[in-house]
């Protein structure tokens, strides 16, 4: 499939990511794919009139400045005010740029993390001096901006959205403990560059790349895809809730280890005893399953939609609040079964699903069971199926909700 960036870089999606350095290119408007040219971002009175999602609104010089959400004012409203409007989620607004998205995602290996986004100024407004927490691609489509930016300089891979002018995050200290500037003037606005964007241009910026668009000439419309990638802390983290969490030892609650007598030096050797035998266990876990971890998880919470298919040794769990009914089909050979699934609090959702008559003992062994199990114990079992059969049916009955996978690999006591 082709790279969807190829043609406006002239590099390959994962190499323009790899380099961590800010790009720009510059040619004419119809350089960029249709959605961005047509329709809801025809104008921005246009893109007004389409959008039903979130706003927020900033104003401000590159020294000073705020951006905040805002709830039941028009678009169309807020630019007459002369301020800058982020909308915030486009995806829903512009369906047909959903392959194009799909592409980059693709491209970079990484599902479900790009969304779309726009900026449109009003003359005279923008955003202060600050870096976003991810890589972002910027198009311009309408009018001109004056871009201003620098590279970092204190830190490497920040991982999080941060202004000098702004409250610092929970995160501030863990990136900026070397060292970081005490307002926007300290070492960062006398190094910006600026580049001059005019409809056509498009540029890469990796997270962390300070950057202010204060001070507009001109009314403009910028639309940004913002990637989401999950960084690898992430992945250990979640991999370790999911691998850890099965412990008894690591659930128990840490009672004491404020305290000021022996039950604090008790539990603080109980800590240290779980995670010297933890740090033995990590250099055995497959590498492999934090990802699918990682994957299995956002399906579970509703931050990934598609569900994740290629699941090698994989462990299942019946869900108790769905359910099954396996009914005739009209279709020879088949059953038609419905899922049921959903929180008691709210209209069950259904899924109607059709298998051969021939899965009716695996479907019926599932409904019996009350534990977890392998996609190698329902092989073993039912040695007629082969294994990529009993995994379609599983992956087919977890996207309808009747059974959830269990991430991460077993926690053996031993």
């Amino acid at each position: 499939m082709e790279d969807p960036l190829r043609s406006i870089f002239a590099l390959p999606t994962r190499e323009l990511f790899a380099e961590r350095a800010l790009l720009a290119t510059h040619g004419p408007l119809e350089r960029l794919p249709a959605f961005m040219r047509t329709g809801p971002l025809d104008s921005v009175e246009s893109l007004c009139r389409h959008y039903t999602g979130p706003l927020e609104v900033a104003q401000g010089s590159a020294a000073a400045g705020v951006q905040v959400p805002v709830q039941g004012v028009h678009a169309s409203a807020l630019l007459r005010l002369g301020l800058t409007v982020y909308f915030t989620e486009l995806r829903r607004t512009l369906p047909f740029a959903n392959h194009w998205l799909k592409g980059i995602e693709r491209a970079l290996g990484v599902p479900e993390c790009a969304s779309l986004a726009a900026f449109a100024n009003a003359r005279g407004s923008g955003l202060s001096l600050h870096h976003d927490r991810f890589d972002q691609l910027f198009f311009q489509l309408r009018g001109k901006k004056r871009f201003r930016h620098a590279p970092n300089g204190f830190v490497e891979n920040p991982d999080l959205q941060f202004s000098p002018v702004a409250a610092a995050p929970p995160e501030f200290g863990r990136a900026y403990r070397r060292g970081f500037p005490l307002n926007a003037s300290a070492g960062v606005l006398g190094r910006l560059e600026t580049l001059l964007l005019e409809p056509g241009s498009a540029f890469f910026m990796p997270a962390g790349t300070w950057h202010t668009t204060a001070e507009q000439d001109e009314d403009s419309l910028s639309l940004v895809v913002v990637v989401r990638a999950p960084s690898r802390l992430e992945l250990l983290l979640t991999y370790l809730d999911h691998y850890a969490g099965q412990s008894p030892d690591w659930r128990a609650r840490s009672y004491g280890a404020w305290a000021g007598d022996a039950g604090a030096a008790a539990e603080h050797a109980t800590f240290a005893r779980l995670t010297a035998e933890l740090a033995r266990r990590l250099p055995g876990l497959p590498p492999a399953e934090a990802v699918t971890a990682w994957s299995t998880h956002g399906y579970a919470t509703g931050s990934l939609l598609e569900y994740e298919r290629t699941l090698p040794g994989a462990r299942f769990i019946r869900l108790p609040s769905s359910h099954l009914r396996i009914e005739p089909s009209d279709l020879p050979g088949k059953l038609r079964c419905v899922v049921s699934s959903g929180s008691p609090e709210h209209a069950p959702a259904n899924a109607e699903l059709a298998f051969d008559a021939k899965s009716r003992p695996v479907l019926e062994w599932v409904l019996a069971l009350e534990r977890a199990f392998t996609l190698a114990e329902a092989a073993e079992r039912f040695s007629p199926f082969a294994r990529d059969e009993l995994a379609e049916l599983f992956a087919s009955l977890a996207q309808a909700g009747l059974i959830r996978p269990v991430p991460g690999p077993e926690w053996d006591a031993d």
